[in-house]
């Protein structure tokens, strides 16, 4: 996935020498774009899935933001870029939510030969994918050995095989880990999933701009250890949504039972696993929808330059698809605004630092392999 999110400012309102119009979008002193560092205590770069170095400009000072006929994704209603409507765009540097991937292979002796084949090639191709690079991803295996020595102790699995890391980076030493494992030994569940999402909702304490998800990809149910069922793994996943957010997701593999596996994924939040019990060779696919699905649709507003302030009241969302004219997203009140059509909402309006796309714009987005996301300041919105 190649997605382009531009932020572009037209202004912050209240920065010297800057006058608000009337109405439309505000004016920039000599027309000269002025470039927003981010914020303090805020990440920068590095998103999920959208490309290394995922902060885009605007490359001129002045554009016409006319949506033309047919308006934007959804009503018209106050405001709005309508048509003949124009901002003086200044641009600046926004930090976008990045996406972090925690994988957890079973390797189990049942796992080995096309099934082992199948998922470590789909493995290696999705971390060597250029819609996978700015993502950070690390591995981990379960069990932990063939020989069973501590599988059942969940601290065995708290330290990753291979740590988080941004990719392209980060792929030499995952695609190096994948080739050098083998199948062998049993399916301690439970105690994998465990010791995994121990460490990635400690990863997203101290990182808690970014969405941080766990896959696990696994051809059997959970057995071998005491207290390693079904429920007590879904019990985990559902721990760590509600702890602060980590999801889990679940590939299915031939060998499982796909209601067991439903049964963990909708405790992590993702409704249910993803069937490849039929053909290893969706793996791959799978993966992909995987990271479509969990890319984040929030986007972090960088702080105004300053001297200025940010005027909550003029900022609008547009969405343009490859090669079609950009639409305007409709600002909605809140997430229950939302409703199931178009728009976009903050996540305080009082104090504002996400802007949050709502499920139905957040679904298109996700289908876009290629398209820009434009978030204008100094621009009345479309109101929901």
């Amino acid at each position: 996935m190649s997605f382009r999110r531009h932020f572009v400012f037209a202004p912050f309102l209240a920065a010297a020498g800057i006058a608000a119009q009337s109405g439309g979008c505000a004016a920039i002193e000599d027309g000269k774009p002025a470039k927003v560092d981010p914020p303090d205590n805020r990440e920068s770069g590095g998103s999920g899935g959208s490309g290394a170095g995922d902060s885009f400009v605007s490359s001129s000072a002045t554009g016409d933001t006319s949506l033309g006929e047919g308006g934007g994704l959804g009503g018209a209603g106050a405001g709005g870029l309508g048509e003949g409507s124009s901002c003086a765009q200044a641009s600046a540097e926004a930090a976008l939510l990045p996406l972090d991937m925690l994988i957890l292979l079973d390797r189990s002796g049942s796992m080995l030969g096309s099934k082992w084949s199948g998922v470590t090639s789909a493995l290696s191709a999705f971390v060597t994918d250029a819609a996978s690079a700015g993502m950070n991803v690390g591995l981990t295996y379960f069990p932990r050995s063939s020989n069973g020595q501590s599988d059942c102790d969940h601290t065995s699995y708290d330290e990753l095989a291979v740590a988080i890391g941004e990719l392209p980076l980060n792929t030499p030493e995952l695609t190096a880990s994948i080739q050098s494992t083998s199948p062998g030994g049993g399916t301690p569940m439970r105690p994998a999933l465990q010791g995994v999402l121990t460490n990635a909702t400690a990863y997203k304490d101290a990182n808690p701009a970014h969405k941080v998800i766990v896959v696990l990809a696994t051809d059997g149910d959970p057995s071998g250890c005491s207290g390693n069922t079904v429920a007590s793994t879904a019990e985990m996943a559902q721990r760590a949504l509600r702890y602060n957010g980590v999801q889990t997701y679940v590939i299915a593999v031939q060998g499982s039972t796909l209601a067991n596996l439903d049964q963990i994924a909708d405790a992590g939040g993702t409704t249910r696993a993803f069937d490849v019990t039929a053909d290893i060779a969706a793996f791959s696919a799978k993966m992909s929808e995987i990271r479509a699905s969990a890319l984040p649709c929030e986007l972090l507003i960088p702080a105004p330059p300053a001297g200025a302030t940010l005027d909550t009241n003029r900022v609008a969302v547009r969405f343009a698809p490859d090669g079609a004219t950009p639409l305007e997203i409709p600002k909605a009140d809140d997430a229950a605004d939302c409703g199931a059509g178009p728009g976009w909402y903050y996540d305080d309006d009082v104090f504002p630092k996400k802007i949050i796309l709502c499920p139905a714009s957040c679904a298109t987005v996700q289908r876009e392999a290629h398209a820009e996301l434009d978030v204008l300041f100094g621009c009345a919105p479309t109101l929901n």
